[in-house]
């Protein structure tokens, strides 16, 4: 006789997402802006980047001091503009390090260079003092930087500007060689200036822009979510129908006189099933991970229910190391073994069943999550899975979408007179074909015949 099996895809866990929405605060731009993770991270790599520059700016005073070194010995009053600018660079150069510098600094870091700029020509030997590779003006320009990008909007060009202004100044007053090498190296600071203020417009731009549209995403992501979780919680209101009040009049159909008790012991479980299910969640932060202590407990709860109603049910808990399972899986794998128990009351013609649950502990080295694995079984009268009717509700939606919802897989094997085997797999499988192939191999070899 030819085997069948159903083998359900498992559906794309909902994840709650995160919020990506922008954080109003103080930036480089006046007043308040949204700074979200594209405006971040580039502020981050440009502090960065001005980090290395300023580095780069100190090692550079140092040669020039070395170079110039019998300059420098004449007057040793001349190492003070020098020895205090990179000073000021290194100390620069950390703050920059550990976090993009606010407003403020960047108007500090300008006035000290503008000092530095109007008192430190004579610290420059006369040689290259109008020159575009002296140290001061290499470490302007590197200031330059930070003015551009971390000032507010507002004084970002005049504080740009005033650099290169209070280099022309203090060059003209103590200029040997005239007004148009001091004029050139100011022009080349503007235009270094200029670039970056250039710069500055464009990319805070596009990150505005990127920011704006994660937050759009963000928003529908949102929207997405709600509409999700209340299908979901739709399709557990008509799991919990169907296991429960359809159930109970199905058998008191079929009940006799003598069934009276056991009628009302089901409705008064159907009573405390539908209050907790509807009761007020508890606390998600508490309920986020429990221990499988909890997934145990709803198995062997769901086995004594249906003890009582005559089936005779063997429990097999395996268990490797202590995994934690979420409550929502625990409920879901309890609530689907509840269903494939009770079809094997109502419909496998034979009175004893077996449940295996397997548990097996999380591998952090490989980051793997905890697995759980669960098979109700009989050696009852079996079915063709073709001609279920779709309309049934019981494997469909109260098993195998019930696991898929809480991000697991369902397989339902099963024949004509060969009983049935009903797999849970919790996490599903990355590789689904195979898994099928494998789960129905050992489910047809863990047949109790």
């Amino acid at each position: 006789m030819m085997n069948k099996m159903i083998y359900v895809w498992p559906i794309i866990g909902i994840v709650r997402p995160t919020d990506h929405l922008p954080r109003w605060r103080v930036s480089g731009d006046s007043g308040f802006m949204p700074v979200g993770p594209a405006m971040t991270t580039l502020r981050s790599v440009i502090a960065r980047l001005a980090s290395l520059v300023r580095c780069a700016g100190i090692a550079y005073i140092s040669v020039q001091v070395v170079i110039w070194h019998s300059f420098y010995m004449a007057s040793p009053w001349r190492l003070v503009a020098p020895v205090v600018a990179m000073a000021w660079m290194a100390t620069a150069a950390m703050c920059l390090r550990r976090s993009s510098p606010a407003p403020l600094f960047a108007c500090i870091d300008s006035a000290v260079f503008v000092a530095f700029a109007l008192s430190g020509q004579e610290a420059i030997p006369p040689a290259v003092r109008d020159q575009a590779f002296s140290w001061l003006v290499i470490s302007m320009s590197s200031q330059l930087l930070v003015t551009a990008w971390y000032s507010p909007a507002v004084l970002s060009m005049p504080l740009a500007l005033a650099s290169p202004a209070a280099y022309w100044a203090g060059a003209e007053r103590v200029s040997s060689t005239g007004v148009r090498a001091t004029t050139s190296t100011a022009i080349l600071l503007i235009m270094v200036a200029g670039i970056h203020l250039y710069g500055r417009r464009q990319l805070y731009g596009r990150a505005a822009a990127a920011d704006a549209a994660l937050g759009r995403a963000d928003r529908a992501a949102s929207e997405q979510y709600v509409i999700l979780s209340r299908i979901i919680e739709r399709r557990e209101h008509e799991r919990l129908l169907h296991d429960t009040i359809l159930n109970t009049l199905t058998a008191i159909t079929r009940a006799g006189a003598h069934d009276a008790n056991e009628v009302v012991n089901r409705c008064r479980q159907d009573v405390t099933l539908i209050e907790a299910t509807l009761s007020e969640p508890e606390d998600p932060d508490a309920s986020a991970g429990q221990r499988y202590g909890d997934l145990v407990g709803g198995v062997q709860a769901v086995a004594t229910e249906l003890r009582a109603r005559g089936l005779t049910v063997h429990v097999d808990f395996r268990s490797i190391g202590a995994p934690v399972v979420p409550a929502r899986v625990a409920i879901a794998i309890s609530g689907a073994a509840r269903e494939a128990l009770s079809n094997v009351a109502a419909h496998a013609g034979t009175g004893e069943a077996w449940v295996e649950v397997s548990l097996i502990e999380s591998d952090r080295k490989s980051q793997v999550p905890p697995r759980v694995h669960v098979a109700v079984r009989d050696r009852g009268a079996g079915f063709d899975p073709a001609r279920v009717d779709r309309a049934r509700l019981g494997m469909r939606r109260s098993i195998t979408e019930r696991i898929a919802d809480c991000g697991g897989q369902a397989f339902i094997w099963s024949a004509p007179e060969q009983g049935t085997v009903v797999r849970m797999a919790w996490p599903a499988s990355s590789e689904p074909g195979q898994e099928a192939l494998a789960d129905w191999a050992l489910a047809r070899d863990c047949l109790p015949w």
